[in-house]
């Protein structure tokens, strides 16, 4: 008796073991989201008529499957002129590119400068649309020109930063030198 208890043990628990053993198929219900291409050490030129316009630097440059891109370091934009002189520049801490907008947005301690005039621009975010060729934002700016500085909120520039227009100035710091006696 014993021998027939120990076999239909053995029996039982080898079709347990079996069973155990299946294998079984595991669902993800959560779709990819990541990025589809990673690409270090970007160096992109836009040109316009076979001359460089904008040039655009960044370390890291994250693909993702919408066709937006996303940049988690440093991006820098180096805008030219028609005889391929760089007059401008433009960086901030990172960056992400909306493809259904065909938009850049920067984000974090972003900062314009336009070398020929000698002014710069600081803020916390701005959008750059290569279509309208406009640089905007509807953040608190420091503007710098050689005479002084003014604080506001919102700007409307254009791509190269040559004119702006500041939204609502809070306080305006200038230097005047002529004054009529």
């Amino acid at each position: 008796m014993r021998q027939v208890t120990f076999f239909l043990s053995c029996i039982l628990l080898s079709a347990f073991g079996l069973m155990a053993c299946e294998e079984k198929q595991v669902v993800n219900s959560k779709p990819y989201t990541g990025p589809q291409q990673e690409t270090y050490d970007v160096q992109v030129v836009y040109s316009d008529s076979g001359h460089k316009v904008i040039r655009m630097v960044t370390p890291v440059q994250l693909d993702l499957l919408t066709g937006d891109r996303i940049f988690p370091k440093e991006i820098r934009l180096y805008f030219y002129d028609k005889a391929g002189t760089e007059h401008t520049w433009l960086r901030a801490d990172s960056g992400r590119y909306i493809r259904m907008q065909n938009l850049y947005r920067m984000i974090g301690h972003v900062k314009i400068e336009n070398r020929i005039k000698q002014e710069t621009l600081e803020t916390d975010e701005l959008f750059w649309s290569p279509d309208r060729k406009r640089i905007y934002t509807d953040r608190p700016v420091t503007s710098r020109t050689p005479t002084g500085v003014t604080n506001g909120t919102g700007l409307v520039a254009t791509q190269d930063f040559k004119q702006y227009g500041l939204g609502k100035v809070r306080n305006s710091q200038m230097q005047v030198n002529d004054l009529p006696e």
